[in-house]
């Protein structure tokens, strides 16, 4: 297979729905969307037995990991029919992706939020005392996210201080959650979440994202650095386009027959989408497996989503539980677009048929 042949062969359309399932960009003319197919099935690498991909949602104040084992290959029983009728020896018989197992899902704060402190009023005898709606404060209410900009600073909270977030203390928070808490999963490939120069279509960089832009760069290079000091044996990172992640899941889900909300126009609620595919996938236990010691984790995540689970006794972890799902989506379709490449190198293209739908 070579890029000639995919330009021959497939209308754009075509080569951005196997760009799209392979994880890559779908953006560019029928030439360079081919030579970034050919490129990611040549570089490829088959996921072993007992890989491990840890996944990351990158974010200084709503990190969030999740860590996949790949259990093998299921291999469907050899008495199963052709449509002939004819039995299928092992060797006819195509393997299938095994579910992977969630072993570790977490979302932390490397740098909590500043606590909130109450303006003391200034009470007048002559007049009725009232309550300032800046003094009320709702623990339930989810905040606007550092990730994206922050609203002007209420009276009510504290200022940030600036040097929280400076190179030294990023750096050296960067160094404690790779060696004290990411390595000891033994993840086998971590999966990075790539950042934007911007949000929201803003004409600007905001300090927000260069902050967190310096985190994503900080924990590529120590990761690279254990690597090569013989820490991390055999372990290597992969950048992962969010966007690439959901229209992926979402194609996925459509070709299982699922209805799924639209994700792309003016109306679409993205981040409602993806929790909605996590909450099928852990409901009807379809796609990922979980191990004992993540059940906890997942049932409440059912219980926030499904509403049982309010005000204080709602676990800071899951007051977005968009992020966990970004981080669990993130591993999952990343281990089926390598399933995808092996079954191109194996069949061609056309084994990805069953796949396409139209968006």
């Amino acid at each position: 297979m070579n890029a000639s042949f995919l330009c021959a062969s497939f209308k754009l359309a075509g080569l951005c729905q196997i760009a799209r399932l392979l994880g890559k960009t779908r953006s560019g003319t029928k030439p360079v969307i081919a030579e970034r197919i050919v490129e990611a099935v040549g570089t490829s690498k088959p996921l072993a037995p007992g890989t491990r991909i840890l996944s990351i949602d990158l974010g200084i104040r709503n990190l969030a990991y999740s860590l996949l084992e790949v259990p093998g290959v299921d291999i469907e029983p050899p008495t199963a029919k052709t449509k002939k009728g004819r039995k299928k020896t092992p060797s006819e018989t195509p393997p299938k992706t095994a579910t992977p197992i969630l072993l570790a899902w977490e979302r932390l704060a490397l740098i909590p939020k500043t606590p909130t402190t109450a303006k003391p009023k200034k009470r007048k005898p002559t007049k009725t005392k009232r309550i300032l709606s800046e003094e009320i404060v709702d623990e339930d209410h989810d905040e606007t996210t550092p990730e994206e900009p922050p609203a002007k600073t209420a009276k009510a909270k504290t200022p940030v201080i600036t040097e929280d977030f400076s190179p030294t203390r990023l750096s050296a928070l960067a160094v404690d959650l790779i060696l004290t808490r990411l390595l000891p999963l033994k993840p086998d490939i971590v999966t990075l979440e790539q950042q934007r120069a911007r949000s929201m279509g803003s004409s600007g960089v905001l300090e927000w994202t260069l902050r967190v832009n310096s985190l994503e760069s900080m924990l590529y290079a120590v990761f690279t650095t254990v690597q090569r000091l013989g820490q991390w044996p055999g372990g290597r990172v992969e950048g992962v386009v969010a966007r690439n992640v959901l229209e992926f899941m979402v194609l996925q889900e459509k070709a299982a027959g699922v209805d799924v909300a639209e994700i792309w126009g003016p109306d679409a609620e993205n981040k409602k989408v993806k929790k909605a595919i996590v909450r099928r996938l852990l409901a009807e236990g379809e796609g990922v497996a979980v191990a004992e010691a993540v059940q906890p984790v997942a049932k409440e995540y059912l219980d926030v989503w499904e509403g049982k689970v309010r005000g204080q006794k709602k676990s800071e972890s899951f007051k977005k539980l968009d992020d966990m799902a970004d981080c669990l989506l993130q591993g999952l379709a990343f281990i089926r677009w390598q399933e995808n490449k092996r079954k191109v190198i194996v069949g061609g293209v056309e084994a990805l048929e069953d796949q396409m739908v139209e968006q």
